[in-house]
């Protein structure tokens, strides 16, 4: 991938070094050099530049890929979360809710009518 910017270049780049090495610091601020260097700043060897274009698309597909696989395992999980959030609100709800009481008067045990007077 280039970009053409006035009278510069600019390319994207896969870089490979030897893991103990360090880039040269460029004089342009920010930048560096391909030129790899050992802790002591003894030049060691060249990076070698790859196409980073190709490794920029590999990849965006894979994290697409994966985004594409994971992404049923994440909405069945956050619905479930969402349904045990709602169970438990109405659950705090209902417990806070008062039960209106009902009073109800005891009876007594069921007493046989009086006997009546016969009058003669």
């Amino acid at each position: 991938m280039e970009f053409n910017r006035g009278d510069w270049i600019w390319e994207l780049m896969l870089t490979r070094r030897p893991s103990d090495t360090h880039f040269s610091k460029s004089s342009t601020p920010g930048g560096e050099s391909p030129l790899a260097r050992d802790d002591d700043n003894t030049l060691v060897t060249h990076a070698v530049l790859f196409d980073g274009t190709k490794t920029a698309l590999v990849i965006l597909g894979t994290g697409v890929a994966l985004g594409v696989a994971v992404a049923p395992r994440v909405k069945s999980g956050l619905t479930s979360l969402k349904t045990k959030l709602r169970r438990g609100v109405e659950e705090t709800a209902d417990a806070e809710t008062p039960v209106p009481l009902t009073v109800v008067a005891e009876a007594g045990p069921e007493q046989p009518d009086p006997p009546r007077l016969r009058t003669v």
